[in-house]
């Protein structure tokens, strides 16, 4: 596996889920009209593939929508919109870790300096919000 730190790979860590060879991971359904509401503010846009849902035996069409972390890398997670004739459709989200933010040294909150790391998966999670 590749070092994470600065971000995930899209072909290492992301293309299995997009392509549906694993089931997505940490997958959490959302209402459809939330998920719009949430996926209209993405200013990546998205990437088709096929998903494979929790529990499913095929896949599914699919548009991913990928989150960025503020340095540009890939947090490996996201949200997805399934295609489905019969049932209008499902949304979600996934993630390919639940991300736990630990403060780095030099953290200043009151400046809007917010260096930290995953402390599972090693992500660089730092956020300045400062001026």
């Amino acid at each position: 596996m590749t070092d994470i730190r600065s971000g995930y790979s899209m072909d290492e860590h992301l293309r299995p889920i997009i392509d549906g060879k694993v089931v997505l991971p940490n997958f959490k359904e959302v209402p459809v009209r939330q998920a719009v509401s949430i996926v209209a503010c993405y200013s990546s846009g998205s990437v088709r593939g096929n998903a494979r849902v929790p529990g499913a035996s095929s896949t599914t069409w699919a548009q991913f929508f990928l989150e960025h972390g503020q340095g540009g890398g890939l947090t490996g997670r996201g949200h997805v919109l399934l295609y489905g004739p019969a049932s209008g459709g499902l949304a979600g989200t996934f993630a390919i870790c639940e991300h736990e933010k630990v403060d780095d040294p030099g953290a200043n909150h009151n400046r809007g300096w917010h260096p930290g790391h995953c402390k599972k998966c090693g992500l660089d999670m730092t956020v300045d919000s400062g001026d």
